[in-house]
Formats: C-alpha cells, structure tokens, sequence
C-alpha cells in the first residue's frame, strides 16, 4: 500500500469533520433558530455568553454600542456592558453622537458630585430633551461621571452640517467603493421613505460622511478603551464610522456591536446582511413604534 493511499486516508476524514465543523457553525445562524435576549458573534457564526462579549470587548481598543435610538432596552444592556467594562477598569472614555463640539464645554472636568441627582446633572450640562431625550441616556452619562470618565463628543455641529448640505466645506475624504456610495445613498433615500431624491441625497451623504468621521476621531483621542455610543447604522463595519477608523488608524481593534430587533432577522436573507454589517448582534424584542413614514406623508399632504 503506497504512502499516498495512507495520505488520503488521513485526509478524507479531516476534509468530512472540517466540513462537518463548518456546516455545524452554519446550522448554529440559522435565523429561525435564534431567541430573543441572545447574544451572537457573527464572525465565530456562534452563540456567546456575555462573559465572552465582555472579554472580546477588553482585548479590543475599542467598542462602538450600536443601538436603535427609540428602544428602552438597548440603553438598559448599554448600561449593563459599560458597567462591566468600568469595573474592569478598561473603560477610560465615553464618547456619544448625542454630543456636539459646541457643547463638549459642559461635559469637561465635571465634578463626580454632580451625578448624584439627575435633575441637577441635565442642568449641569445643558442638556436639551428637545432632540435626545434626557431620560434615554441619564444613566449611560452618570455612570461616566460618577468615575471620572470622560465624556466626549462624536458628532458634528448644525453649522457644519448647513455647510456640507449647501457644498461651502467638502465631505471627509473616505475611499467608498462604488457599491458602498450607491448603497448608502439608497439607504438615505430609503430612511427618508423616498420622499428625498438627488441631489439631496449626495448633499446628505456629505453630511453622513462628516459624523461618521468625527465619531472615528472621538475615538482616536483615546488609545485604548473607548465606548462609543451610536445609532446601528454609525456602527456597520461595511458603511459607518468603523471604515473611517480602518483607513485612519489601521492597527486600532474595533468590537462593532449592535442591538438588533427579532424582526431584522426574522429571514436567513437578513442575518446574512447583518453578518457584513457587525461582529456580534444582541437580539432584544420588538419595540412598538408608529410608522416612521406616517410623518413624511403628513408633511407632503
């Protein structure tokens, strides 16, 4: 019996198990197999417990919570991982798309004192309900401030943004593919329920260019062990803010985590997008909302 016949007899089953390994991990992303309040890492395409998440997240520089704004309970597990992180003691800034430049100024050297009551915090720093409403983000702030972490700004002024929309400042220079450009402005005009087309779009996707870019250098004032609180779209690895830290500081590590609803993978089509678009998803249930469109119509009657 020649060597080579022993080689295949080795080989075969090798080939059988990795396949099978693979086919296993397949199976465990199957969309109608998973729960919600589960946990899943879209690279491993596995389940993981949130001690895991937690020790991803601290070997990593950073983690951006990618949350959708309206739901409740995605600001309750954002407060849970900050929690843990703070305790390891990896957490060392907070940085929010709910803060401007403008208003960094309040949110600097704060006295831990301060976050003992709510009430007096949001007076503190100035805090308007009229655009991110207080109560969604008191905790997530006072558990910064009640450490002395640092609070910081990810997001762009109304100034600069009248500016990209009117084309007096030009967008951040990011190399977009051309399927990466056409795909976020389908998304722009998809988000406004159609009723914007270009050349308001591409004036848009400026303005989207330039938040994307400030939460990266957020993040790059800090070497290591910033959080980053965001909408799941800021988050996607494959058109958000993470492809801005990439280009910019290539060996920086990113958790890219977002809180996803059961409904955006409800279908296997859903939760292969998701697998481009994250690293790991926190499945929560549906929160009830109005139809977002309803507004637009309103406006256009």
């Amino acid at each position: 019996m020649s060597k080579h016949y022993f080689y295949l007899l080795w080989i075969i089953p090798t080939l059988i198990l990795s396949g099978c390994s693979q086919f296993a991990a397949r199976q465990a992303l199957q969309s109608g197999d998973i729960k919600e309040g589960t946990l899943y890492d879209l690279r491993s395409q596995a389940p993981v417990s949130r001690e895991q998440l937690i020790n991803n997240i601290l070997a990593s520089d950073y983690v951006v919570l990618g949350e959708r704004h309206d739901n409740p309970q995605h600001h309750e597990l954002q407060l849970w991982v900050l929690q843990q992180l703070q305790a390891k003691h990896w957490l060392t800034q907070l940085s929010l798309e709910m803060i401007t430049p403008q208003q960094q100024k309040n949110f600097t050297a704060l006295s831990p004192s301060v976050a003992e009551d709510k009430a007096l915090l949001q007076k503190a720093l100035a805090w308007p309900d009229d655009g991110w409403p207080w109560n969604d983000y008191d905790d997530l702030v006072q558990l910064a401030v009640k450490n002395s972490i640092p609070l910081r700004s990810a997001d762009i002024d109304q100034g600069e943004i009248k500016a990209l929309y009117k084309g007096d400042k030009p967008a951040p220079q990011v190399l977009l593919s051309p399927e990466a450009k056409a795909s976020l402005l389908r998304d722009i005009e998809e988000s406004h329920c159609g009723f914007i087309k270009e050349p308001q779009t591409s004036k848009m996707l400026s303005v989207q260019l330039a938040r994307d870019d400030a939460m990266a250098t957020s993040l790059l004032q800090t070497k290591r062990g910033v959080a980053l609180i965001a909408g799941a779209f800021h988050a996607r690895k494959d058109l958000g803010f993470p492809l801005h830290l990439q280009q910019r500081a290539a060996d920086k590590t990113l958790v890219s985590l977002a809180f996803v609803e059961a409904d955006e993978v409800a279908t296997q089509e859903k939760l292969a997008a998701l697998a481009q678009q994250y690293d790991v998803i926190w499945v929560t249930p549906v929160h009830a909302r109005e139809d977002p469109c309803a507004a637009f119509t309103k406006s256009k009657s």
